[in-house]
Parts: structure tokens; C-alpha cells; sequence
């Protein structure tokens, strides 16, 4: 499952060629101030959505641009330098973005119409030269932070579309209603830290187990460290909270 979860994901970001205006967060406005529902507006729409039950999945599974991460990582593994005013900087631009799709489907909901392929009639998103190139700045600039910050610095500090799956995974989180989890037996758990090394997203899954609290913002349910443990400790389940710690408290005795 592990491997096949990678390879879809950098399949993804090989069609990023082709895909790039459908995941683009400037496409979304310049298709609102112009009355235009885009296919990039549907597309992070149905992150959201799906945040709501799956937490962060999209970023582990589906996005392109976690697909060129995951590859950087891979060759690369460089471990991520904290930076916290970046992740406010991330936050302020992911408000301001949502803010103005806000602002601008407001003004025009009456007149709104869509048009999926809104600047991509082709299908093809890099379809000249001019946009090629626009693809190779876009892409470097991502190759940029993991180079020099470490494991999905992008992620970290500069899509401001996480703020959308973000939203998506606090509020499953907070209503407790039956979603995908990450899932602990803590009582498995022998402390070889092996789930902290393979872990995308830097976190500290060894600390999240001995507290028994996964339910972090940053957990991409990847499936990483589930993989990686052999005692069975992680799992991924759907189901609330409650029912976890119950089953928790079945093992221990």
C-alpha cells in the first residue's frame, strides 16, 4: 500500500505539465473577479471536503505538488529547520487567500457561472511556452524550501492551501464524528522511535503515542508509521475518538 500510495503521488506530479492550472490558487481568484467558477475552484473545494473526513489524506495521496516534495525527500532526506514566523507567514496568506474567495464569490454569486477549463481550453495547463516556463518557476520555487529547510518545507511554510484541510481536519476533530484517524495501542509501544524517522511531516509520533494524543494538525495520514512499526502500535481507523481510548483501555487490560 505504501508504495503504491508513493507512486500515484509522483505520478502526480509528473502530469503537473497538464494538471497545474486545475491545483493553481491563483486561477481560483482570476476565475471569481471575472464571474467564473474554475476547475481549480472545484478541486480544492473537494480537498475541503474531504478534510472533513480524511483529514490531511489529500496532501499524502493526491496533491502534485507533495508528490515533487516526497521525491526531493526521498533523494534527499534533509531533516526540517523550524521556522516559526514562515508558518505565520503561511497562515496570513492562506487568510488572505480564503478571504478573497470569499469576498469575490460574495459580489458576483448572482452572476457566477462555470467554465472548468477557464484558462486551460486545451486541457493541457502548459500548453506554450510562456506557461511552460511559468510551470519551471513554479516548481523550483518549491524545490527551494525542501532544499534548504528540509522534509516538505513547502508544506510547512508556504502553500497556503493548507489552511483549507487544516480547517477541514479541526473541525472533524472537534465534532468527533466517524473519520479516518491515526490510532495508537500505547501500550505496544517499545520507544524504538523508528515511526519519527520516516515520518513526511517531522512530527514526533514516539511523544504522540506516550500522550495519546495524534490528533496533530500536521499528521498527513500517510501511513508512514504505520508501516514502519513492527509491534503494531499505529494504525489508521475510522471512528471517533472515544471509541479509541475505549479500545485503548480493552488492550491495557
Amino acid at each position: 500500500m505504501k508504495n503504491k500510495r508513493r507512486l500515484f503521488l509522483f505520478m502526480m506530479f509528473l502530469l503537473l505539465p497538464v494538471t497545474l492550472n486545475y491545483f493553481s490558487p491563483y486561477i481560483i481568484i482570476d476565475g471569481l473577479a471575472n464571474g467564473i467558477l474554475a476547475g481549480a475552484f472545484f478541486v480544492w473545494l473537494l480537498m475541503f471536503t474531504s478534510s472533513l473526513f480524511v483529514g490531511r489524506a489529500f496532501c499524502s495521496h493526491v496533491c502534485p505538488y507533495g508528490g515533487l516534495q516526497m521525491t526531493v525527500d526521498l533523494a534527499y532526506n534533509k531533516p526540517l529547520k523550524e521556522v516559526s514566523w514562515l508558518r505565520i507567514l503561511r497562515n496570513v496568506l492562506g487568510v488572505l487567500w480564503i478571504s478573497s474567495i470569499v469576498i469575490l464569490t460574495a459580489v458576483n454569486v448572482g452572476s457566477l457561472r462555470i467554465d472548468f477549463l477557464y484558462l486551460t481550453e486545451s486541457f493541457v495547463s502548459a500548453d506554450n511556452l510562456l506557461k511552460l516556463i511559468g510551470y519551471y518557476v513554479i516548481v523550483f520555487a518549491l524545490l527551494i524550501f525542501p532544499l534548504l529547510l528540509g522534509k516538505r518545507a513547502s508544506c510547512h511554510y508556504l502553500c497556503p492551501m493548507t489552511i483549507l484541510n487544516v480547517i477541514g481536519t479541526k473541525l472533524k476533530n472537534v465534532l468527533n464524528y466517524p473519520s479516518l484517524k491515526l490510532t495508537a495501542a500505547s501500550a505496544k509501544c517499545t520507544g524504538c522511535q523508528q515511526c519519527n524517522k520516516v515520518c513526511p511531516m517531522s512530527l514526533d509520533v514516539s511523544r504522540m503515542v506516550k500522550l495519546n494524543n495524534l490528533d496533530s494538525l500536521d499528521c498527513i495520514l500517510c501511513g508512514e508509521c504505520c508501516s514502519i512499526c513492527k509491534n503494531g502500535v499505529l494504525a489508521r481507523k475510522v471512528g471517533r475518538k472515544n471509541q479509541y481510548v475505549k479500545e485503548e483501555m480493552i488492550e491495557r487490560a
